[in-house]
């Protein structure tokens, strides 16, 4: 069956912004939702399906609805399918109503369209009881709604020809979080039992997983990933997309929310990956070579020039045992670009083990193998190089010479590598973690340090050599609540902005279930990913009322 819309290399072009050429498909009945932060080009390919874009504007490409090339028809031909084939709703409803005319008026004008004049009073009382409207506010004047009865207004105006598309531009944006989910509830009845299909462009991720059966993901004018709603949530293949998702108040309701790091800076005329300034696991090549939109092997298309995100470390079917004790029992675990693992479990669980056995740190288990971006481990070679593997030990006091000068310290691990001594690297990297980085502070003695002070100056040795994976072996273990508070942002704060990945490994599941984008259990020798929704409970049902 043919789809009901179908896009191919669609551009919209103004001056300052375009939106690049980018094609698919819409099923009757479906519901897409197209994310992205501000300036992403939502509203600019809304605009252009809907060829409502302002003049100057460049369009090319075909938009075909049912069959019809929307694009290259006269504007008298696309009137008579507005509102009867496909209808608007655009995000800011003041602006879209007329602040003269009452309600009734306004309905009115859309159904003398489709209705003889006998049959539009009960049309109107249909249309508003099936938003959820009374049918005494047809009498009111838009100054008198609140924003979500005026979405619901809206929506009644876009459906009231029976259209089979309904576009909606940031449905949701200024309602709170109740009528948010009242208006998505509409939106799904009306798709239920009228079979409307909807586009819908919003930044808030969590009513596209109330809504869409698609995510389509776009970033500065490109689509960066589309693929199926419960996929793209569950295991995000774009870093971009990751980083929508953790950013996501609705999604994260107890984790700290963290904004996509800030673009770094690139050279004028960049024409590359458009997301290469802001992406941890970019290569020289992504800052000329901009990636397709393809399908990389499971039906979900990725732009990206490595395939969407890279598993960098990995071990795989570990074994470790002590004695007749098997600690490690065919234990498989792996860190992604840019995330942040947790690895929890009761003390003695071998938590500790695990951890430096993936960071190269102990040798002699029975069984497995490491990887590092899919190729065997050279753990050596790792740890005495920039984007390699770094550990921060859980004694702080042992894993540091007492005898040895702040400065010494923070620069060694370069000295070991032969990378050469850069005080101004280690200033930085001290600077950081929050320590001091003056003459007085360098000079000082390790055993002169408090113990805050020490564990993060043994982060500060980690950064210097600049990884791309950190290993923190219960970095707030002997700190106190609000040092450990401290500490946990600080290192979360740190992953951000620097991009590394981290494995934090800890017995607190509360702190892993704070900054982790994935945690897993270690227990009796066997390791199980938690889902992190399972552990939070939220009802906000009855606090606000429409």
């Amino acid at each position: 069956m043919a789809p009901l819309l179908d896009v191919r290399e669609l551009s919209v072009s103004y001056p300052g912004f375009s939106l690049h050429p980018l094609s698919f498909s819409l099923d009757r009945g479906e519901i897409l939702a197209v994310v992205g932060e501000s300036g992403s080009g939502k509203t600019t390919l809304l605009k252009g399906l809907a060829c409502l874009t302002e003049e100057g504007t460049e369009v090319s490409g075909q938009v075909l609805l049912e069959g019809r090339e929307l694009l290259g028809m006269k504007e008298e031909q696309r009137r008579q399918l507005r509102m009867r084939s496909f209808a608007v709703a655009f995000q800011n409803s003041s602006a879209w109503l007329n602040p003269g005319m009452t309600l009734r008026e306004q309905l009115k004008e859309v159904l003398h369209r489709g209705y003889p004049p006998r049959e539009i009073p009960g049309r109107m009382r249909e249309l508003m009881e099936t938003v959820g409207l009374n049918p005494e506010d047809l009498g009111r004047y838009p100054r008198e709604l609140s924003g979500g009865m005026a979405q619901r207004f809206l929506l009644a105006t876009a459906i009231a020809l029976e259209p089979g598309l309904v576009l909606l531009d940031e449905p949701t944006s200024s309602l709170d979080v109740a009528a948010r989910d009242a208006f998505a509830a509409l939106v799904q009845r009306l798709n239920r039992e009228k079979g409307i299909a909807f586009i819908i462009i919003t930044h808030d991720m969590k009513l596209a997983q109330l809504l869409s059966s698609r995510i389509m993901v776009l970033y500065n004018g490109h689509v960066e990933e589309l693929g199926s709603t419960g996929d793209i949530l569950d295991y995000p293949r774009h870093p971009y997309t990751r980083g929508l998702i953790n950013a996501s108040m609705g999604l994260n309701i107890v984790r700290d929310v963290w904004g996509i790091r800030p673009a770094v800076p690139v050279e004028r005329g960049h024409h590359g990956c458009p997301f290469y300034g802001r992406c941890t696991q970019s290569l020289p090549l992504c800052a000329h070579q901009a990636p397709e939109l393809k399908d990389w092997g499971d039906g979900r298309l990725i732009a990206c020039n490595r395939g969407g995100i890279v598993t960098l470390l990995e071990g795989r079917g570990i074994c470790k045992s002590y004695g007749r004790q098997r600690v490690l029992n065919g234990v498989d675990l792996s860190i992604r670009s840019g995330e942040v693992a947790a690895l929890v479990g009761r003390s003695g669980s071998g938590k500790t083990t695990l951890a430096q056995i993936l960071g190269g740190y102990l040798e002699d288990y029975e069984q497995g193998g490491l990887l590092f971006e899919g190729k065997a481990a050279d753990m050596d070679a790792l740890h005495r190089r920039e984007r390699g593997v770094q550990m921060v030990f859980q004694d702080s006091e042992t894993s540091l010479n007492p005898h040895m000068t702040v400065l010494q310290a923070a620069a060694e691990p370069r000295l070991l590598a032969k990378l050469g001594m850069e005080e101004e690297r280690a200033r930085r990297a001290l600077a950081d973690v929050g320590l001091p980085s003056d003459e007085d502070f360098l000079k000082k003695k390790i055993k002169t340090l408090s113990g805050g002070q020490k564990q993060r100056l043994s982060i500060a040795r980690a950064l210097t050599m600049a990884p791309a994976v950190l290993l923190a072996d219960e970095p707030s273990s002997m700190l106190d609540p609000s040092s450990k508070a401290n500490l946990l942002r600080l290192l979360k704060s740190l992953q951000n902005s620097h991009g590394f990945s981290m494995l934090l490994v800890t017995h607190d599941l509360e702190s892993a279930l704070k900054v982790a984008d994935r945690c897993y259990l270690l227990k009796e020798g066997r390791l199980q990913e938690l889902r992190i929704s399972d552990y939070v409970s939220s009802s906000i049902d009855g606090v606000f009322v429409d």
